[in-house]
């Protein structure tokens, strides 16, 4: 899959928000998505950077585009990236398995995905029998295909997993298999081409509690580039309120990096915002990780006796003087805000 570099606006100083009248040198630092392109959910990294939020507040930021988030948990921890925008799971299972690295924030802490059927499934008991699409086992789609299996109560054996292309919008539309896991831009471009097409699980309603995405960083990077780190947060927690507060702002960079319809991402946009799927604060609940952690525990990837703490796997210090900054953010008001 092609690889997607998106350089910043270089700047010569900034003033450091670790000590704000002390003025340094910008510094740079590097950014991994788990998708390339880049979908809607994970566009609070990119709107920063459109908007010339990291210039303004003391950092410049190369984005690059990886295949999943495992591939960006990985680049981060061998150093190739400093912060790697990864799925919360595969981070509190690597600090279970002794990774030094930690979340520092979560703009996107909803699980944003649903699994999207033929018009042959019409309830998650019907998928017995049925072709599930994944792309590799145990990747995004196996992982969450199965959590709808045990929701429905449905055996994985009593079904066909059949592996696609990264892309599931064409298989699905082309009938070669019954299910696909899509983002809601995946899902409401699917229905243009077969409006059959219909969501019977939505992963945020399914698993409410589940920690998606977090930004993620090693030790070291923290201790090394914490100044940079903290503009990094402070950035993306201004562009996630800008999300919610300015549709006009944000929807040409919508459609310049998704590539997607400008219908399609504004009803996106607004089914997104009508569920509050990200968080304009620090996303980063200790009600979440911890439900994250046993979760993992229970399907067997964290091994008993090795689940790790709210400390072991955030770095609160970046969030807490992001919103001393920027205060707390008092809307939209959520059902599942205190998630």
């Amino acid at each position: 899959m092609r690889r997607i570099l998106y350089t910043a606006l270089a700047a010569l100083a900034a003033a450091s928000l670790v000590a704000p009248h002390a003025a340094q040198a910008q510094t740079k630092i590097s950014v991994g998505l788990p998708t390339t392109p880049p979908n809607v959910v994970h566009m609070p990294v990119i709107v920063a950077k459109d908007l010339g939020l990291y210039k303004k507040h003391g950092v410049e930021v190369d984005i690059v585009a990886l295949e999943d988030g495992v591939k960006v948990y990985r680049a981060m921890l061998a150093g190739n990236i400093d912060v790697g925008m990864s799925p919360g799971s595969v981070t509190i299972i690597g600090r279970s398995n002794g990774a030094a690295a930690k979340a520092i924030l979560s703009n996107t802490p909803k699980f944003e995905a649903s699994m999207v059927v033929r018009d042959n499934v019409k309830t998650m008991a019907d998928l017995k029998g049925k072709r599930i699409g994944i792309q590799q086992p145990g990747g995004f789609a196996d992982i969450n295909s199965r959590a709808v299996l045990r929701a429905a109560k449905v055996d994985p054996k009593d079904v066909s997993f059949v592996t696609i292309a990264t892309e599931d919008v064409p298989a699905l539309v082309a009938d070669q298999i019954d299910t696909g896991i899509l983002h809601i831009e995946q899902e409401l471009f699917a229905k243009t081409k077969v409006p059959t097409l219909h969501a019977i699980a939505r992963m945020w309603e399914l698993q409410p509690k589940t920690l998606y995405l977090v930004a993620a960083a090693t030790e070291k990077t923290i201790a090394d580039k914490a100044a940079a780190l903290q503009a990094f947060v402070n950035a993306n927690i201004e562009a996630t309120r800008i999300i919610y507060s300015d549709k006009a702002k944000v929807m040409p960079i919508f459609i310049k990096h998704t590539g997607y319809p400008e219908k399609v991402l504004s009803e996106t946009y607004d089914f997104m915002l009508k569920e509050c799927i990200w968080d304009a604060n620090t996303g980063l609940s200790d009600e979440r990780v911890k439900f994250t952690a046993d979760l993992m525990t229970r399907v067997g990837n964290i091994k008993e006796g090795k689940t790790p703490t709210y400390a072991d796997v955030v770095d609160t210090s970046f969030s807490k003087k992001a919103i001393e900054t920027l205060g707390e953010w008092k809307g939209p008001v959520c059902p599942s805000a205190a998630f």
